[in-house]
């Protein structure tokens, strides 16, 4: 029985040590022209989609110069219009659908739900989405028009693989910053791509609705209406999503130049180059960590407020979703159950960020400690040891 025990623990370990180093051979992307370029047409795909759907004007190219008018707001366009007029549009139908239970006025504003026990709880959420995505999408293209996106901009010399040797970081590290762009571009680009066809479903209502095939003016008016909601719906969710893309692939830029700066403290700290290096080296890694330091902490300070209100929303949106799901059970029950695994799909990503967001809060500690290590194995000079001191205070 103990061989037996013994015999199965042998064979996990070796399927974990298998899975180890397929994920390790999946990462460890290896030098090639071929991927470089399906990297920089997919970056370049994602970038124009977000230039389509009015996430960002200028993409990934931001500038500190402002355009604003002059009332000091951002300059209008066509797709603006079109957006704001169909949000407001659907927001004011929904709002009178919510508070006024005139059935001539439902028919006129086409009702999706019509006569349907769950209208309001659906009404309402799909009228706070509005609002809250519209309340993104202004802030996101506010901030670009004064100029202060441009931290979306430090990883844009990097997206076409022609620049790698400016990054300061080893090659290891290097295509697995490549590999991390391609695989959130990859999700994210046909995400932007999928929500528009995702937005179609909300013809079900309509279409499931049996009084639409009695009242031919609710299907004329309904059509009509959900068109123009899913124009809204649309340029508003995709404003979500490419912010995302664009915030993402920034984090990862960050995080990856940590990842270098823990290399190079580890090789600084192995014993065959302790006695190489010298404190002309250690004071320039520690200039390259301040330098990447100044970085991380312009971005997170002109984002944090705009970071803050998307965790928010989306936790509330989760719960929401649970609630409407598994409390009210709305509409029936395909939909309750739809409902409850979409809030708890948002709920377990703001969770996975919790964590990548904890790994690089673990990552920074492991940095201290390596500079602890790095200024007791020798004696340096008071100009070394205050830049040390002041990472130290700063991680």
């Amino acid at each position: 029985m103990a061989i037996n025990v013994e015999s199965v623990s042998i064979k996990i370990r070796n399927y974990f040590l298998k899975f180890k180093q397929i994920l390790s051979d999946s990462i460890a992307i290896p030098d090639s022209h071929e991927f470089d370029a399906k990297v920089r047409n997919l970056v370049r795909r994602t970038e124009r989609l977000t230039i389509i759907f009015q996430v960002v004007r200028n993409g990934t190219n931001q500038t500190n110069i402002p355009n604003v008018n002059a009332f000091g707001y951002r300059r209008l366009n066509l797709v603006d219009w079109i957006t704001a007029l169909t949000s407001v549009a659907n927001l004011l139908r929904f709002v009178v659908l919510i508070f006024n239970a005139d059935e001539p006025i439902a028919l006129h504003l086409g009702d999706p739900l019509f006569r349907s026990k769950d209208r309001l709880p659906f009404l309402a959420i799909i009228s706070m989405g509005i609002v809250i995505m519209a309340i993104v999408r202004e802030w996101v293209l506010y901030l670009e028009a004064k100029g202060k996106l441009q931290v979306l901009s430090i990883w844009k010399d990097y997206r076409d693989g022609a620049n790698l040797s400016k990054l300061c970081m080893n090659k290891l590290n290097i295509k697995r910053f490549r590999f991390s762009i391609y695989l959130v571009s990859l999700i994210f680009c046909y995400g932007m791509i999928m929500s528009y066809f995702m937005t179609i479903a909300f013809f079900t209502p309509l279409l499931t609705n049996p009084w639409t095939y009695k009242i031919p003016k609710l299907a004329f008016y309904g059509t009509i209406w959900t068109f123009s909601l899913i124009i809204a719906i649309t340029f508003l969710l995709n404003s979500l999503v490419g912010f995302v893309w664009l915030f993402l692939c920034t984090f990862l830029f960050h995080l990856f130049q940590l990842l270098d700066s823990l290399d190079r403290a580890d090789f600084l700290l192995n014993k065959t180059n302790a006695i190489i290096y010298t404190e002309k080296d250690v004071r320039s890694f520690c200039l390259l960590i301040i330098r990447r330091l100044n970085s991380f902490e312009l971005a997170s300070r002109k984002l944090r407020y705009l970071l803050l209100y998307n965790v928010f929303i989306y936790s509330l949106f989760g719960d929401v979703y649970i609630f409407l799901g598994v409390i009210i059970r709305i509409y029936n029950d395909i939909l309750a159950n739809l409902t409850t695994i979409f809030g708890i799909i948002i709920l377990l990503i703001i969770g996975v960020s919790g964590l990548i967001l904890g790994n690089l809060i673990t990552k920074l500690d492991n940095l201290t400690i390596r500079l602890h290590q790095l200024t007791i194995m020798r004696k340096f000079s008071v100009n070394t040891m205050s830049k040390v001191l002041e990472i130290m205070d700063r991680v």
